[in-house]
């Protein structure tokens, strides 16, 4: 108690279990308080009279409950599946998930992540354009948490969770081979190029491990792999390359897209060329034939993202969680 009998921030500290700091961190909204911790604060500040009702419910206000979730290409259906999961995830605590997109232009993202810290959310999980050129100065200022969804050698400080990418190629790949593909294409595109290439590098390890000297391996891209006429544009190419008879894909909707085109040319999927996916997207298992694919935990992913950015945890380290994929075979393949 102070000298005047009034309630002190350590009897609130005190009273809530808490540190000191964790109390400053609330009342002055300068670092992220999860808010199990906040209600316990809050509590103790009403029940000791350290400040007035009316201010408690001010600090509430001074962060929002929001979590932010920054993606490419909100019109993907993996991501409208991650915002599903993450708002399962945070749901019941009294979180609202806004998704935002950058349509995967940077100058976009970095706007998106301004209006998310001047907003003052409790943290934001981001799929960045280029987790190498991505800026968290902004959210860091405002004292929100922030865990990537990528790469974990981008160098940005952050928290992180990706999938074994390299895994993802090998496991394609080696499927392919077994079911006596040789002429295998990479299908991609200009997103998150490093995590593909690492894809490729799986995919190229696979071909080497099985001893096969008759396999060739190319890539090709497309500037908006996302639109029915680029996807056009590739299936033409391949296409044209007599000897294609496997294609990986970046993502599903590449996939599907591709095999919608092939299928309009007559060339049979998976007779002719045998295609798998990645993600794992519902309309995968539904599309005209069902797309094999290398399966990504969405659930897992979108839980154990929340768990960093909701965690006490304040230590300086940042975690960097690399989580298993799994080919699922479909009739593409």
């Amino acid at each position: 108690m102070s000298q005047d009998g009034g309630s002190t921030i350590r009897d609130v500290a005190e009273r809530a279990g808490v540190s000191i700091a964790t109390v400053s961190n609330l009342i002055n909204g300068t670092k992220f308080v999860s808010p199990e911790l906040a209600d316990r604060i809050e509590a103790a500040i009403v029940d000791l009279g350290f400040v007035p009702n009316r201010a408690v419910r001010t600090l509430r206000g001074m962060r929002m409950r929001v979590i932010g979730l920054v993606v490419p290409d909100a019109l993907n259906p993996y991501f409208i599946e991650l915002w599903r999961n993450v708002q399962r995830a945070v749901g019941d605590r009294g979180y609202v998930v806004v998704l935002c997109d950058t349509g995967g232009d940077l100058a976009a993202e970095q706007t998106q992540l301004r209006s998310l810290a001047e907003m003052r959310v409790q943290g934001v999980l981001i799929t960045s354009v280029d987790d190498s050129r991505v800026d968290l100065r902004a959210l860091r200022s405002a004292g929100a948490k922030v865990v990537l969804l990528g790469d974990p050698k981008a160098g940005s400080g952050a928290s992180s969770i990706n999938i074994d990418q390299r895994s993802s190629g090998y496991l394609a790949m080696q499927h392919l081979l077994e079911i006596g593909r040789r002429n295998v294409v990479f299908a991609g595109g200009p997103r998150a190029r490093h995590l593909l290439e690492d894809r490729m590098d799986g995919a190229q390890a696979a071909i080497d491990d099985s001893g096969l000297a008759d396999v060739t391996f190319t890539r090709i891209d497309s500037d908006d792999p996302s639109r029915f006429e680029e996807n056009a544009h590739v299936a033409s190419i391949l296409a044209e390359a007599p000897h294609t008879d496997g294609v990986i894909c970046a993502n599903d909707v590449i996939a599907i897209g591709l095999m919608e085109n092939f299928l309009r040319r007559g060339i049979r999927v998976p007779d002719d060329i045998a295609i798998v996916g990645h993600d794992d997207i519902r309309f995968g298992a539904d599309s005209i034939v069902r797309l094999s694919t290398i399966r990504q935990p969405i659930a897992e992913i979108a839980d154990r993202a929340c768990e960093l950015l909701l965690s006490d945890d304040d230590r300086a380290e940042a975690d960097h969680l690399v989580l298993d994929v799994e080919l699922v075979r479909r009739e593409s393949s």
